[in-house]
């Protein structure tokens, strides 16, 4: 009886554990490391040529690094984040990685794999 209770008390603990973790939007988790020399946050490249802050809604596209004009192109988006292709060697992303971006804000959360 008293090995039932532990293993149910283990069981538990992974499932919470488990629930925890980050998770991409199919279920699969998602591996996510951080990125090098990013801004505060990037700006929206508007039609007209002109940067202005990202708003609440959908992703847009093209974003701008504010400091240096670096364009980032969106790949694809989910639930308010957007994975965006950036110029060789910035930011800390490789050739077969993206940078993960809040749409809402701009700020950069990470590296993910494509």
């Amino acid at each position: 009886m008293k090995a039932l209770g532990s293993f149910t008390a283990a069981a538990l603990l992974a499932l919470v554990i488990a629930g925890c973790s980050s998770t991409a939007p199919s279920g699969r988790k998602e591996e996510m490391r951080d990125a090098i020399d990013v801004p505060s946050h990037f700006l929206v490249l508007t039609p007209r040529g002109t940067a202005v802050e990202p708003v609440p809604g959908s992703c847009k596209n093209p974003l701008i690094d504010p400091r240096d004009q670096t364009r980032i192109i969106l790949v694809r988006s989910t639930e308010g984040r957007g994975y965006y292709r950036v110029p060789q060697g910035r930011y800390g992303v490789g050739s077969r990685e993206l940078l993960l971006i809040e749409c809402g804000t701009g700020r950069a959360m990470g590296i993910v794999k494509r």
